[in-house]
């Protein structure tokens, strides 16, 4: 299996004890389809993940995008932003998955 995309997002607000992580791995499996594993629960335990898989790239994509979409929109729902952890893959995936959701993340700051 080929992982070809690795996203990692982090929420933090300390007042309220909230430390959420969301991962998104993209890749193609032995029968050359693609799946998406999104992970995500508390940070430093294990989370719950789940896969699916789709025929066409651009679907796999456009999954992808509503996801981050979503986490977008977190801090009117939880009540702190998603920020950037790490973004790792092929040069062509990051140029496909749209740059505008992408760019209006923050990176993780340390």
């Amino acid at each position: 299996m080929d992982n070809l995309l690795r996203v990692k997002l982090r929420a933090v607000n300390h007042d309220l004890n909230f430390d959420r992580e969301y991962k998104i791995v993209l890749g193609r499996d032995l029968f050359q389809e693609w799946y998406v594993v999104v992970t995500f629960g508390r940070y430093g335990l294990s989370g719950t993940s789940k896969t699916k898989t789709f025929r066409e790239r651009e679907e796999a994509y456009g999954f992808i995008n509503a996801r981050m979409r979503r986490r977008l929109s977190s801090p009117k729902r939880i009540g702190c932003p998603y920020q950037i952890v790490s973004l790792d893959g092929a040069e062509e995936i990051l140029e496909t998955i749209n740059k505008k959701v992408i760019d209006r993340f923050s990176w993780w700051t340390i």
